[in-house]
C-alpha cells in the first residue's frame, strides 16, 4: 500500500489561509531568516570545476563531524540543511557510518564523470569489419561478451538494492553507487554490441556464472554486498578486461578491453577502502566478511571452471596453460586487495588455490 500523508493538504484550512496571506503580499520569510551557515566554495583547481571534495573543507556541510549512527535525521533535507520540527521520515535503514564509508568515494564518482564514454560513438566498431578472426575465435568472443553483458546488468541491480535504505547524510557515497549503476550498464550495452555486431549473435549463459551472482545479489547485509560486488567480483572483472585487451586483434576490442579495465578499477578502490574502513571500525565483523568471501570465492571457481567461459579463454589463447597463467595471475591481484582491505591472507583459506593447483598440476 502506498504511503498516506497524515492530513488532506487541498482541505487543510490552515494550510489555505497561509497561502492566501503569501498571496496578498503577507510575505514572513522565516525561512530567509534562518539561513544555514555560510561557506565559500570555490573550485581548487578551476580545470577540475567544483568538485565534491571541494564544498566538503567545511565542517558543517563535510562529512568529517557525521556521528558514527545517525539517530535524528531520517528526512530527505540534504546534510548541513535546517531541520525544522515535524519532517518526515523515509525509513533509512543503513544509518550506520562504518557500514558504507569509504573516504575516496568522492573522488571515484568525480572520476567516473570525467572518464565517461559512449559505446554507441566512441568504440571503434568498423575496425571488427577488418579484424581477423577465425569464425571459433570470432564465437570465443561473442561467449565472453555474453557473460560481461549479464555482469554488468547484475551490477546495476546490487547498488539499486542497498542505495535507498541509505541516509540522505551519506549522500557521496549514494552519488557514487548511482555512478556505479550508470557505469555497469554502460558496460552491458557495450559488450551486448560487441556480441550482436556484423553478422553476430548472443552466447550461451552459464549457469555456474548464475550461481556467482545470485550469491553476491543475496548478500545479506551492504558491507556483504559491498565486499562480494567490489572487492571479489570486480577484480576478476578488471583482469579479464585487461586479458581482453591483451587478446583483441582490432581497435575495437582493444578500446574495450581498456575501458572495461579502467572502469573496474572504480569498484575494486571503493570496495578496497570500504572494507577496509569497516573493518578497522567493526573488528568483530572481520570473520563475517571473510567467511560470506569464501562463499563468494566458491562460486567464483565455479565460474572460472565453466565451459562457458574458460573454453573461449583457451580457444582465444591458444591453450590451456596461458589461461592457467592469467588465473593465477587475477588470483594473485585479488588476494592483495583482500590484504590491503584488512582481510588477512585469504589465499590460505580461499577454494581459489586448490583450483588453481588443479589447473597447473
Amino acid at each position: 500500500m502506498a504511503y498516506i500523508g497524515p492530513k488532506d493538504f487541498s482541505q487543510d484550512t490552515n494550510l489555505i489561509a497561509e497561502v492566501m496571506r503569501v498571496m496578498s503580499g503577507d510575505l514572513n520569510l522565516e525561512w530567509m531568516k534562518d539561513h544555514p551557515h555560510p561557506m565559500a566554495a570555490r573550485p581548487k583547481q578551476p580545470k577540475r570545476g567544483l568538485t565534491l571534495d571541494d564544498i566538503n573543507d567545511d565542517p558543517h556541510y563535510g562529512p568529517s563531524a557525521l556521528p558514527e549512527i545517525i539517530r535524528r535525521h531520517f528526512s530527505m533535507t540534504p546534510r548541513g540543511g535546517i531541520l525544522p520540527e515535524g519532517l518526515p521520515s523515509l525509513g533509512y535503514r543503513v544509518n550506520r557510518k562504518s557500514d558504507l564509508w569509504a573516504d575516496s568515494a568522492a573522488a571515484l564518482f568525480e572520476e567516473s564523470k570525467s572518464r565517461r564514454w559512449a559505446p554507441a560513438r566512441n568504440v571503434p566498431w568498423d575496425a571488427l569489419d577488418e579484424a581477423p578472426l577465425s569464425p571459433e575465435q570470432d564465437r570465443a568472443i561473442r561467449q565472453l561478451c555474453t557473460g560481461l553483458t549479464s555482469i554488468g546488468l547484475v551490477s546495476t541491480d546490487v547498488p539499486s538494492r542497498w542505495v535507498w535504505l541509505m541516509n540522505q547524510d551519506f549522500h557521496e557515497i549514494k552519488y557514487w553507487m548511482c555512478a556505479q549503476m550508470f557505469d555497469a550498464t554502460r558496460l552491458a550495452e557495450a559488450f551486448r554490441k560487441r556480441a550482436l555486431y556484423g553478422q553476430g549473435a548472443l552466447g550461451c549463459d552459464s549457469r555456474e556464472l548464475g550461481e556467482l551472482l545470485k550469491i553476491v545479489m543475496e548478500s545479506e547485509t551492504y558491507p556483504l554486498a559491498s565486499a562480494a560486488l567490489n572487492l571479489t567480483l570486480f577484480s576478476f572483472v578488471q583482469s579479464l578486461g585487461r586479458r581482453f585487451e591483451f587478446l583483441s586483434s582490432n581497435a575495437a576490442d582493444t578500446y574495450l578491453g581498456t575501458r572495461l579495465a579502467q572502469d573496474a578499477s572504480r569498484f575494486t578502490a571503493y570496495g578496497v577502502d570500504h572494507i577496509r574502513q569497516f573493518v578497522s571500525a567493526q573488528p568483530a565483523q572481520l570473520e563475517v566478511v571473510n567467511e560470506h568471501l569464501d562463499l563468494v570465492d566458491n562460486g567464483l571457481v565455479g565460474y572460472l571452471g565453466s565451459r562457458e567461459l574458460i573454453e573461449p579463454l583457451i580457444v582465444l589463447s591458444g591453450g590451456v596453460e596461458p589461461v592457467a597463467a592469467f588465473y593465477r595471475k587475477a588470483a594473485e591481484e585479488y588476494f592483495e586487495r583482500c590484504a590491503a582491505a584488512g582481510l588477512g591472507a585469504r589465499e590460505t583459506r580461499s577454494p581459489l588455490q586448490g583450483f588453481l593447483k588443479m589447473l597447473e598440476s
